[in-house]
This record gives structure tokens, sequence and C-alpha cells, in this order.
């Protein structure tokens, strides 16, 4: 043989090696989708419709020579088309003689039966087979217990279609199809049984056996109802008479952790119940089996919560339900048993919940379903809204509303934009049982489902009729502060002029002693009408919380001193005496000098203004650990103990006024004493016997922890100077105060001129170029705080001392005039040292 008759030959070989491999992948493919055909319908769920669908989608697949699939269903005499595929789907529901079909012949021959030609074949429904377009077609048989539940056919368009492996195919998907349809059956059966019985699984078994005579369906059945058992949730527990273990489904090893052989023939309450409960328990009904009853006497059910055990000796809540049964004469008893853990645990909840909602009395809480209708009542509302609960339940939550509210459609409106934001939160009015209204704030929630749908909502009520009230007086507890602070400021213009015109009286007197005693009434009088204004501006400070200190290292040596100092003139002309007792070693605080000589100032002069004339008084500066004290005792008219924690009050005074010996004083002063002593972190206290045994008041602070310079630092003494004139400039807007002021001033030795408003301030600044400018903060048109830049551009040499002078004192107003460029701050009515003082200031800036 040449080279090209064996290039020829191995060609061959080559075609059939191809040929053959094709026909291998041919057959691999094709019994991979048999086999995942199979699969499918193995696999398909217990729905027979769903089912046969699955078996006709799948044969189309699988035999391409097909257009059409059909199972058609025996029906008496007629052959029911119960699934469709392919080019006869709408066919569905389709219904055929038996007899003189294929189908009809198959179903009772019990065979596959195939014709090639449908055209001259007496066995088939020629007219039929034209109408849905089947020119070959192969049937075969769904056996079921030697009976034919069905057929299934396949169709095709053309004769002689089917091939041997198609028919194979069909036979195999037949076999398969027989075999998934009994047990589609069987659940079937099962499924409606479950759906018509109502009753346990128990009778249900008595029921079936009585229904099924012959060992074979008694069989399915027993498989049936196992098949049932083990797939439902709750646990099955069948016991005889005798409470002995017979029957257990899967659900029960779930729940208790035994397996079947473990528990089947042990008493039920020895296996699944605690020992400690079992002598109760089996005095129980649901532990106890009926009286032999007759088929017409309906059986004892019972349901109960009990405690149950598992395997691991865990304990959780269980619901019995047990139902009789009567089983070829003797008494079964049936239990259900399910773990009730989260229902139990919910309803302690609701109850520890319920408690709590009933322990809140100052809250209205209650629930509402979707049209606004009352729920639930708490303890709460009963006592907010004075209904009792049988009296609310069902009723609209518009019985709480104003009449005027229910006529303007308020009570659903508010239900509706609850719905619809979510949560609304409102205060108005709201009616109780009695008739009564009261301030509410009413808080409403909508309740919706995991779905969003609503509810129904919860409303919380809660009375602030006290809190509105509250609220109303502290608002006019501070529009009188704010009068009083108004009324202080403006009570201080006319005192200015007044003083100024005392001190040019005192000065020109000062050689003439024949009006002394009347210029001092007049100047005495005047003082003490500035410390009732100094008095209501503290009224105002306290109640608004304005009182403020500026903390530095400070001596208590220093405060008592001061402090003494200040009150010397009173004690001096009450002829009393005081004793002092300091210790050597400087004790320092860190607080404010000048507040703190305020405070012991204040206790000082009410034990001298509340002593009899020669008393005796005692000041006394200590230490206790880690608190210094400064303690003021007098032996004078004391304190009712009723009235000790009063008299801190504002405006509140324990002794009379007509009573006091000096008819002065608003009853602030301790209240101010108390509001400073807490700014610096400690506390006030008094003490008294009662009336006519004395009073004494203490006050506690915190001592200053750091290290203290004590070294007093020398101050160089000034050299003598020439004095200096000075050209002052006076601005008012209060003609009097300010003529006042410039004749003052030129009483003391120096040039002043007068003006009344910032703009003729701004033109005499520029010709008289002033030394000294003492301007008046509120004028009308331009303020003084708006005439000072102007007025200091118009200066032409630095060194002019301008001092804000106004009836404000406070540390605020002190900060807004340094922040605003002033050099001093004077308050209204100025009095003569302090002018003095500012004039010596202001020759001292022109000298340097």
């Amino acid at each position: 043989m040449n080279a090209s008759q064996d290039r020829q030959i191995d060609h061959s070989d080559t075609n059939d090696t191809a040929t053959q491999l094709h026909r291998e992948r041919l057959a691999n493919a094709r019994l991979r989708k048999l086999i995942d055909a199979h699969s499918r319908i193995a696999a398909a769920k217990l729905d027979l419709d769903r089912f046969l669908s699955l078996v006709t989608d799948s044969l189309l697949e699988l035999v391409p020579a097909a257009h059409a699939s059909v199972v058609e269903w025996v029906d008496g005499d007629e052959m029911v088309y119960r699934a469709c595929s392919g080019t006869i789907a709408h066919h569905i529901g389709l219904r055929l003689k038996r007899h003189g079909s294929l189908s009809g012949l198959c179903s009772l021959e019990k065979h596959l039966l195939y014709s090639s030609d449908t055209s001259d074949d007496p066995r088939v429904d020629a007219a039929a087979c034209k109408r849905v377009g089947a020119t070959s077609m192969v049937v075969a048989p769904l056996l079921y217990q030697s009976e034919v539940a069905g057929v299934v056919k396949l169709m095709a368009s053309r004769t002689d279609a089917f091939s041997a492996d198609d028919i194979e195919t069909l036979e195999r998907i037949t076999s398969l199809v027989a075999s998934g349809m009994a047990h589609q059956r069987v659940f079937a059966e099962n499924r409606a049984l479950i759906e018509q019985n109502t009753i346990t699984i128990a009778r249900l078994r008595t029921e079936i056996s009585l229904r099924e005579a012959a060992d074979s369906k008694l069989e399915a059945s027993l498989r049936r109802r196992r098949l049932v058992l083990d797939t439902t949730h709750d646990a099955f527990v069948c016991t005889d008479a005798d409470g002995v273990i017979i029957e257990w489904n899967d659900a029960a090893t779930r729940t208790f952790g035994y397996a079947r052989d473990a528990v089947m023939g042990r008493p039920i309450l020895d296996a699944l119940f605690p020992a400690r409960c079992k002598a109760r328990y089996a005095e129980l009904d649901v532990f106890k089996s009926a009286p032999q009853q007759n088929a017409d006497t309906p059986l004892h059910r019972s349901r109960t919560e009990l405690i149950a055990r598992r395997i691991d000796g865990n304990e959780f809540p269980a619901e019995l339900s047990v139902c009789p049964v009567q089983f070829d004469g003797h008494t079964e008893l049936a239990y259900f048993i399910r773990d009730v853990t989260e229902r139990f645990n919910a309803r302690e909840l609701d109850k520890r919940f319920r408690v709590l909602v009933d322990a809140i009395k100052d809250y209205a809480i209650t629930m509402l379903d979707s049209h606004g209708h009352i729920m639930t009542w708490s303890a709460g509302s009963t006592q907010v809204m004075g209904y009792t609960q049988h009296e609310v339940i069902g009723r609209p939550t518009a019985l709480f509303y104003t009449p005027e509210d229910v006529a303007a459609g308020r009570p659903q409106r508010d239900l509706e934009l609850a719905a619809r934001e979510g949560r609304v939160e409102m205060e108005e009015w709201r009616v109780r049982k009695n008739g009564t209204i009261f301030w509410a704030n009413i808080i409403t929630t909508a309740l919706r489902d995991p779905n969003g749908a609503l509810q129904g909502f919860a409303k919380i009520t809660r009375d602030m009729s006290r809190r509105r009230r509250l609220e109303e007086l502290e608002a006019s507890s501070q529009r009188m502060s704010q009068f009083l602070a108004l009324l202080g400021h403006e009570l201080r213009n006319p005192l200015a002029p007044l003083r100024n015109a005392v001190s040019m009286l005192q000065l020109k007197t000062a050689d003439h002693q024949a009006f002394v005693p009347e210029h001092e009434l007049i100047d005495r009088q005047l003082s003490h009408l500035t410390r009732l204004v100094d008095d209501l501006l503290d009224a105002g400070r306290v109640t608004l919380g304005r009182v403020q200190i500026e903390p530095k290292p400070v001596s208590m040596q220093a405060i008592a001193q001061l402090s003494i100092e200040g009150s010397a003139p009173l004690l001096a002309a009450r002829e009393q005496t005081l004793d002092v007792v300091l210790p050597d070693t400087p004790m320092f605080i860190e607080g404010d000098l000048t507040r703190m000589v305020q405070v012991v100032q204040n206790l000082l002069n009410n034990a001298s203004k509340f002593s009899p004339a020669g008393a005796s008084i005692s000041l006394q500066v200590f230490r206790s650990g880690r608190l210094l004290a400064i303690r003021i005792h007098d032996s004078g008219r004391g304190i009712d103990p009723d009235a000790i924690d009063a008299i801190f009050n504002l405006f509140v005074q324990e002794t009379p006024t007509e009573e006091q010996a000096d008819k002065s004083g608003l009853g602030i002063g301790l209240t101010l004493a108390r509001a400073i002593v807490d700014l610096h972190g400690g506390h006030i206290d008094a003490h008294s016997e009662g009336r006519g045994k004395g009073s004494v008041f203490t006050v506690w602070l915190p001592e200053f922890s750091h290290a203290i310079d004590t070294e007093a630092v020398r101050e160089e003494e000034p050299s003598p100077s020439q004095p200096v004139d000075l050209k002052v400039m006076v601005v008012d807007d209060n003609i009097d105060s300010a003529d006042s002021m410039a004749t003052l001033v030129q009483v003391l030795g120096h040039e002043a001129h007068a003006v009344y408003d910032g703009a003729a301030a701004i033109e005499l600044a520029h010709t008289l170029q002033p030394h000294l400018v003492l301007l008046d903060l509120s004028m009308p048109k331009m303020t003084g705080f708006e005439a000072l830049p102007h007025i200091r551009k118009a200066l032409a040499a630095p060194g002019a001392v301008i001092a804000a002078m106004t009836g404000l004192g406070t540390s605020e107003d002190r900060a807004k005039t340094e922040a605003a460029g002033f050099d001093l701050h004077l308050t209204k009515p100025v009095d003569l040292p302090e002018l003095e003082g500012v004039l010596q200031i202001a020759v001292t800036h022109v000298r340097d």
C-alpha cells in the first residue's frame, strides 16, 4: 500500500472517529438533558398542577421533534387536558371522549402506543388531531398502583417524527412521572384531609384506620400521617391511657432534644417535666384520660401552660393542647406541645410595662385606634383627666377637647397631622371630667405595622398648668425687675443735680456754720434716697441673675477692715461698740473685694439697725477646716425661728417697717448678700434663739489655696506739684444736671462749660480743647457712645480724660464703656469726693 493510500485510510479512520465522537457527544448531551429533567421533576414542589406542567415543559426540551406535549387525566368516560405545553398550551381543560382516541385506548390497554401517521390511523380521533396539528404522536400511560390515572402524549407536525430514543425518553419520563404522581396524589389527599379536618392527628389516624380497610391503604395512610407529623412545627406526643409515650414526631425531638427511641415507653410526666412539678401536674385534667365515650359524644379538649424540661435540664414555658382519642376500644391522649418562651416573655414584658405605665401618675398615657377611639387607659390618665377606665374605653378622644376645638374639627385634624408627620407635640387647653380646663402638653405618635399600615396612636398628656403659672410668674417677675432697673436709672437723673447742688452748698458754707445742720440733713436724705435707688437696681440684678464678680486674691482681713470703715458712721451715730477679732496670719479667698465688702457691711448695718443704741456688736474672722468665715453677732431684736429662711427672700423684712428704729431699706440687702456669697462658692447662714435674743450671721467662703505674696508693695509718695486749672466740658441732655455739674466744677477752681447734646459737644470740643469731658450716655439724637469717637477726633493733643456719666452702674455697663474707649465710668449722682478724684486724675494726665 502506497503513501497516498495510507493517507486515505487514515483520513477515513479519522472521519469514523469524528462521527463516533459526535454521536457520543450527542448521546452525552441527551443524557445530561434527561438527568437534568429528572432532577427538576424529582425536586418539584408537592403541587400536582405545577408538577405536571414541569413534565410537559421538560418533554419538549428532551424531544425536539415534538411541537406539543400534554398530560391527559382520566375523568370517567372522558380524557381532560390537565397540563399542556408548546403550541397547544391554550387548550388546557379540553375534554375528549375516552373511547375513539389514542389516549383513551392507551389508558385502557395500559401500554405505550405510537401513531406515525394520524391521517390513516383508525385508533385516533382524526378531527381532533387535525385541530391540534398532530400528524404523528406517541402516548404513554401513567400507572399508579396498577391503575391508569392518565397519559402523557407527544405530538409532531410531520409523519414518523419520533425515534426510538424519543420513545425511550418518554417511557423514562413517564415512569418518573408515575412515581412522582403517586407522591403528589398522597400529598394532595393529605392536604385535603388536613384542610377539611381540624381535629388532632390522633383523631385523623383513627379516622384513616377506620376508613382504610386494606393493609396497603393503611400503610399509605401511615406514611402520609408520618409526613405531616414530621413537617409540623409543634411537638406531637401521643400517650396511652396511663400516660406512657407511644408516638413522637421530629418537632418533639427539636423541642426537647430526645431521640424518638429514647422516650418511647416512658411516662410523659417523667420525661418532659421537672420532677418538682410531677405531683402537682398529675392532678391536672390534661394528664387524665377521659372515660370511654361513644362515637356520638364530642371529645373533651383542653389547653394549658406548664413548665417543661429539655434533655439538658433547661426549663421553658410550654403550651399543651390535648385531645383524648378512642382507638380500638381504648383511650389515647394526643398532645401538641409548643415552646411559648417568646409569648411568655412578651406577656411578662407587657405586665412590667403596664405596672410602669400605671406607676406614672403625672402623665395620662392612652392608646387610640386608627379612628381616634380610646383602647387603653392608665392610672395616670385617671388622675390627670378624672375619668375611670370603664367610662372612656371605646369613646373618641374628642371627649377631652374644649367645645370650641370640637366645633372647629380639631380632634380629627390633630390625628391626621400625627398620621402624616409621625409625631406631633403641642400645648393647649384640655377638659377634665368635672369640666375644669387645664393647660396640657400632648404628644401624639402614630403607630404603624411593619408594612407601614396605620394601627393607631399613642397619646401622652401632661398637666402643665403649674409650669404655665410659674412661667407667667417668672415673666411677670422679669418685667418687674426690668421696670425696677429702669426706674432706678431714671431716678438717678434728678438725683444728679440735687447731689451737685448739695456739694456746692457744702463747699460754699464750709466757713459759715449757720446752715451746716440743714446741709447735713439734705445730704443724709439724699444719700438715703441714693441707697434706695441702688437697692432697686440690685433687686433687678438679683432677679435677672446679673450679679457678677471679678475674682482676685483678697484677704479676709481687708474685707473686714473696709466693711468696718464703711459702717463706722452708723455705729458711731447709735453709740454702739464693735468688738473685732482678726487672726494674725493673713487668710485669702478668691473673690471680689468690693462685692464682699458690700456683703459684710450690709450685715454690720443690719446688726446696728436692729440693736438698741449703746449695744455691743462683735465681728470675728476665723478658719474652720478648708473654709474661712466672717461671723457677726449682735444682741438685738433677734429673729423668729420660722422666719430664718424667709429673710433671704427678695423684699422680705422680718421686722415690720413701723417697728424699725431706722425705717429704711427695701428688704433687698440679704438677698443680694446671699447671691454674692453663692457666686464666691460659699454660703451664708443665720441663727437666732428668738425674739429679743440677738442674731448671728456667718459667711462661709472657700480658702484660696495658691501661695500669696503678702509683702505689701510700698507706693512712692507723690512729689508736690503745682495746681493745674482744667478746662472741663459737661455734656448732658438734662439741663439742670449739666449746669449744676459745671457750676460745681467751677466752685472747685476749674473752667467748666455745659452743652446739652452730642452735636454741640463735638463743635465745642474743636474750639475749647478740654482736658476733661463728662459725657452722658443716654441722650436723644446722638448718644454718648456715638459722640465719643467724634470728640476724640476733635481733640488736637492726646491725653484728655473722657468719663462716661450715666445712671447705669453695673459691671456690664462698665465693661461696655471701657470697650467703647471711655477712660472712666461715673454713676449718677456723682458725689463730691468722687468728682474730686476724677479732677485729680485729669490734672495728673495734663501734668504728665
